[in-house]
C-alpha cells in the first residue's frame, strides 16, 4: 500500500486522505452499481441526458474499472484522473440536463482533496 501515499505525509493526513478517499469510493462503487443493475432512478435519470440512456451498462463498467485502478497501488494515477474525468462528465451532465452541477463538484473536490492529502506531489503545487 506504499504507492497509495507518499512518505514523508503526517499521520493526521495520512488518515484524513484515505477516510474522504474512502467514503468517496463507496459513492462510487454505489454509483457504478446502480448503473449496472439497472435501477429506474438511474435508468429516467439518464434518459434526461440525451443519447446516453442507452450507455448505461457501459457508464457503469468504465466507472467501476475507473475505481479498481484507483485503488491498484501501480495503476493509481490512472485511476486518479480517469475518476477526474469522470467527475467532469457528471458536472456536463448536470448542466445539458438543466440543472446546476451541484452533484459533480462536491465530488470532485473531494475527489482532488482526499487523494492531494495522501500524493502531495501529484497536485504539482507541492503543498
Amino acid at each position: 500500500m506504499s504507492n497509495l501515499h507518499e512518505p514523508g505525509i503526517n499521520k493526521v493526513r495520512k488518515i484524513a486522505g484515505y477516510v474522504i478517499s474512502i467514503l468517496l469510493s463507496l459513492l462510487f462503487l454505489f454509483s457504478a452499481f446502480s448503473k449496472l443493475s439497472g435501477s429506474e432512478e438511474v435508468k429516467a435519470n439518464m434518459d434526461a441526458i440525451p443519447n446516453m440512456g442507452s450507455l448505461l451498462t457501459i457508464i457503469g463498467v468504465v466507472e467501476l474499472l475507473s475505481l479498481i485502478l484507483y485503488w491498484i497501488p501501480k495503476t493509481a494515477n490512472l485511476g486518479f484522473f480517469l475518476l477526474c474525468s469522470y467527475c467532469g462528465g457528471i458536472i456536463v451532465a448536470e448542466i445539458v440536463t438543466g440543472g446546476p452541477p451541484v452533484p459533480g463538484i462536491p465530488v470532485a473536490i473531494l475527489l482532488f482533496v482526499g487523494t492531494f492529502l495522501r500524493k502531495p506531489s501529484l497536485s504539482g503545487l507541492g503543498i
